[in-house]
Protein backbone atom coordinates (compact mmCIF):
# COMPACT_ATOMS: atom_id res chain seq x y z
CA UNK A 1 0.00 0.00 0.00
CA UNK A 2 1.28 3.76 -0.64
CA UNK A 3 1.88 6.04 2.38
CA UNK A 4 -1.07 8.01 2.37
CA UNK A 5 -3.22 10.04 4.92
CA UNK A 6 -5.96 7.81 6.77
CA UNK A 7 -8.45 9.62 8.98
CA UNK A 8 -10.13 6.98 11.90
CA UNK A 9 -13.03 7.77 13.90
CA UNK A 10 -13.57 5.65 17.27
CA UNK A 11 -10.03 5.02 17.04
CA UNK A 12 -9.10 4.44 20.96
CA UNK A 13 -10.82 0.99 20.67
CA UNK A 14 -11.59 -2.25 18.62
CA UNK A 15 -12.03 -1.72 15.33
CA UNK A 16 -10.77 1.38 15.26
CA UNK A 17 -7.74 0.94 17.50
CA UNK A 18 -6.58 -2.38 15.13
CA UNK A 19 -6.98 -0.10 12.07
CA UNK A 20 -4.42 2.24 13.54
CA UNK A 21 -2.21 -0.29 13.98
CA UNK A 22 -2.37 -1.76 10.61
CA UNK A 23 -2.22 1.80 8.88
CA UNK A 24 1.00 2.50 11.11
CA UNK A 25 2.42 -0.62 10.15
CA UNK A 26 2.83 0.05 6.78
CA UNK A 27 4.01 3.79 7.65
CA UNK A 28 0.97 5.71 6.57
CA UNK A 29 0.07 9.32 8.55
CA UNK A 30 -2.88 8.86 11.10
CA UNK A 31 -5.73 11.17 11.97
CA UNK A 32 -7.18 9.72 15.03
CA UNK A 33 -10.39 10.99 16.81
CA UNK A 34 -12.46 9.67 19.85
CA UNK A 35 -13.63 10.70 22.97
CA UNK A 36 -11.26 8.71 25.28
CA UNK A 37 -8.47 11.02 25.35
CA UNK A 38 -6.20 9.28 27.39
CA UNK A 39 -6.96 6.09 25.49
CA UNK A 40 -5.86 8.11 22.05
CA UNK A 41 -2.61 9.78 23.71
CA UNK A 42 -1.79 6.29 25.20
CA UNK A 43 -2.29 5.05 20.87
CA UNK A 44 -0.30 7.45 19.27
CA UNK A 45 2.40 6.39 21.51
CA UNK A 46 3.00 3.20 20.52
CA UNK A 47 2.44 4.06 16.77
CA UNK A 48 5.76 4.49 15.18
CA UNK A 49 4.50 6.92 12.45
CA UNK A 50 2.77 10.62 12.14
CA UNK A 51 -0.30 10.67 14.19
CA UNK A 52 -2.38 13.47 14.96
CA UNK A 53 -4.48 12.46 17.71
CA UNK A 54 -7.65 14.69 18.78
CA UNK A 55 -10.30 14.05 20.85
CA UNK A 56 -13.43 14.35 18.78
CA UNK A 57 -17.14 13.67 19.48
CA UNK A 58 -18.66 12.87 16.54
CA UNK A 59 -22.22 13.81 17.60
CA UNK A 60 -20.78 17.24 17.74
CA UNK A 61 -20.68 18.86 13.96
CA UNK A 62 -17.97 21.20 15.36
CA UNK A 63 -15.66 18.25 16.66
CA UNK A 64 -15.94 16.55 13.18
CA UNK A 65 -15.18 19.55 11.34
CA UNK A 66 -12.28 20.63 13.46
CA UNK A 67 -11.15 16.77 12.62
CA UNK A 68 -11.23 17.21 9.08
CA UNK A 69 -9.14 20.99 9.27
CA UNK A 70 -7.04 19.61 11.42
CA UNK A 71 -6.03 16.58 9.23
CA UNK A 72 -5.75 19.13 6.19
CA UNK A 73 -3.36 21.69 8.42
CA UNK A 74 -0.79 18.76 9.80
CA UNK A 75 -0.72 16.35 6.03
CA UNK A 76 -2.31 18.58 3.05
CA UNK A 77 -4.44 16.28 2.18
CA UNK A 78 -7.07 13.36 2.95
CA UNK A 79 -6.92 9.65 1.13
CA UNK A 80 -9.10 7.55 3.58
CA UNK A 81 -12.03 8.85 6.37
CA UNK A 82 -13.03 5.86 7.62
CA UNK A 83 -16.53 6.22 9.56
CA UNK A 84 -15.85 3.61 12.39
CA UNK A 85 -17.05 5.36 16.20
CA UNK A 86 -20.44 3.17 17.09
CA UNK A 87 -22.45 2.74 20.12
CA UNK A 88 -25.06 0.28 21.11
CA UNK A 89 -27.52 -0.32 22.20
CA UNK A 90 -29.46 -4.25 24.05
CA UNK A 91 -33.26 -3.83 25.27
CA UNK A 92 -36.64 -4.40 23.29
CA UNK A 93 -38.30 -0.82 21.93
CA UNK A 94 -41.83 -1.31 24.44
CA UNK A 95 -39.11 -0.98 27.41
CA UNK A 96 -36.39 1.95 25.48
CA UNK A 97 -36.60 5.35 26.64
CA UNK A 98 -36.72 7.70 23.13
CA UNK A 99 -33.50 9.30 24.17
CA UNK A 100 -31.38 5.97 23.78
CA UNK A 101 -32.72 5.59 20.43
CA UNK A 102 -31.53 9.37 19.85
CA UNK A 103 -27.73 8.83 21.43
CA UNK A 104 -27.11 5.54 18.80
CA UNK A 105 -28.62 7.64 15.67
CA UNK A 106 -26.18 10.57 17.00
CA UNK A 107 -23.17 8.37 17.36
CA UNK A 108 -23.91 6.05 14.43
CA UNK A 109 -25.61 7.73 11.62
CA UNK A 110 -24.88 11.96 12.13
CA UNK A 111 -21.44 11.44 13.35
CA UNK A 112 -20.92 9.47 9.79
CA UNK A 113 -22.41 12.41 8.03
CA UNK A 114 -20.87 15.17 9.99
CA UNK A 115 -17.38 13.30 8.76
CA UNK A 116 -18.35 12.76 5.43
CA UNK A 117 -19.72 16.02 4.76
CA UNK A 118 -16.53 18.14 5.73
CA UNK A 119 -14.36 15.75 4.40
CA UNK A 120 -15.72 15.64 1.42
CA UNK A 121 -14.38 17.59 -0.95
CA UNK A 122 -10.83 16.64 0.33
CA UNK A 123 -11.44 13.31 -0.52
CA UNK A 124 -13.08 13.96 -4.03
CA UNK A 125 -9.57 15.87 -4.61
CA UNK A 126 -7.49 12.95 -3.74
CA UNK A 127 -10.03 10.41 -5.45
CA UNK A 128 -9.56 9.09 -2.23
CA UNK A 129 -12.01 6.50 0.02
CA UNK A 130 -14.86 6.35 2.76
CA UNK A 131 -15.33 3.57 4.79
CA UNK A 132 -18.76 3.35 6.67
CA UNK A 133 -18.62 0.56 9.24
CA UNK A 134 -21.91 -0.93 9.90
CA UNK A 135 -23.04 -4.12 11.24
CA UNK A 136 -24.76 -7.18 9.55
CA UNK A 137 -27.43 -5.50 12.14
CA UNK A 138 -27.44 -3.20 8.78
CA UNK A 139 -29.06 -5.61 6.18
CA UNK A 140 -31.33 -7.67 8.90
CA UNK A 141 -32.60 -6.25 12.22
CA UNK A 142 -31.31 -7.54 15.16
CA UNK A 143 -33.93 -7.95 18.23
CA UNK A 144 -33.37 -5.87 21.13
CA UNK A 145 -31.43 -3.44 19.02
CA UNK A 146 -34.11 -1.90 17.14
CA UNK A 147 -32.19 1.78 17.36
CA UNK A 148 -28.71 0.32 16.25
CA UNK A 149 -29.49 -1.53 13.26
CA UNK A 150 -31.91 1.35 12.36
CA UNK A 151 -28.92 3.87 12.47
CA UNK A 152 -26.49 0.66 10.24
CA UNK A 153 -29.55 0.68 8.00
CA UNK A 154 -29.26 5.12 7.78
CA UNK A 155 -25.59 4.78 7.13
CA UNK A 156 -25.59 2.09 4.28
CA UNK A 157 -28.48 4.24 2.44
CA UNK A 158 -26.15 7.34 3.15
CA UNK A 159 -22.94 5.52 2.24
CA UNK A 160 -24.69 4.28 -0.82
CA UNK A 161 -26.35 7.06 -1.87
CA UNK A 162 -23.08 8.70 -1.94
CA UNK A 163 -21.75 6.42 -3.81
CA UNK A 164 -23.98 6.91 -6.68
CA UNK A 165 -24.12 10.71 -6.34
CA UNK A 166 -19.79 10.15 -6.94
CA UNK A 167 -19.82 7.78 -9.67
CA UNK A 168 -18.54 9.82 -12.36
CA UNK A 169 -15.85 11.95 -9.68
CA UNK A 170 -13.39 8.81 -8.56
CA UNK A 171 -14.57 9.15 -4.84
CA UNK A 172 -14.46 5.57 -3.68
CA UNK A 173 -17.09 4.38 -1.03
CA UNK A 174 -16.96 1.10 0.77
CA UNK A 175 -19.33 -0.28 3.31
CA UNK A 176 -18.16 -3.11 5.82
CA UNK A 177 -20.28 -4.85 7.83
CA UNK A 178 -18.91 -7.12 9.85
CA UNK A 179 -20.02 -9.77 12.19
CA UNK A 180 -20.57 -10.27 16.02
CA UNK A 181 -16.89 -9.35 17.29
CA UNK A 182 -15.89 -9.24 20.43
CA UNK A 183 -14.52 -5.94 21.10
CA UNK A 184 -15.76 -2.85 23.29
CA UNK A 185 -18.79 -2.18 21.66
CA UNK A 186 -21.05 -4.96 22.85
CA UNK A 187 -19.69 -4.32 26.63
CA UNK A 188 -20.37 -1.09 26.50
CA UNK A 189 -24.19 -1.22 25.15
CA UNK A 190 -26.69 1.14 26.54
CA UNK A 191 -29.74 -0.42 27.91
CA UNK A 192 -33.47 0.71 28.18
CA UNK A 193 -32.92 3.60 30.42
CA UNK A 194 -29.28 4.88 28.86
Amino acid sequence: MQKKVVIITGASSGIGRALAEKYASEGWDLVLGARREERLKELQSNLHTRVLALRTDVTRESDCKNLIEKAIEEFGRIDVLINNAGISMRALLKDTDIDVLHRVMNVNFWGTVYCTKYALPHLINSKGLIIGIISVGGYIGLPGRTGYSASKFAVRGFLETLRTENLKTGLHVLIVAPGFTASEIRKSALTANG
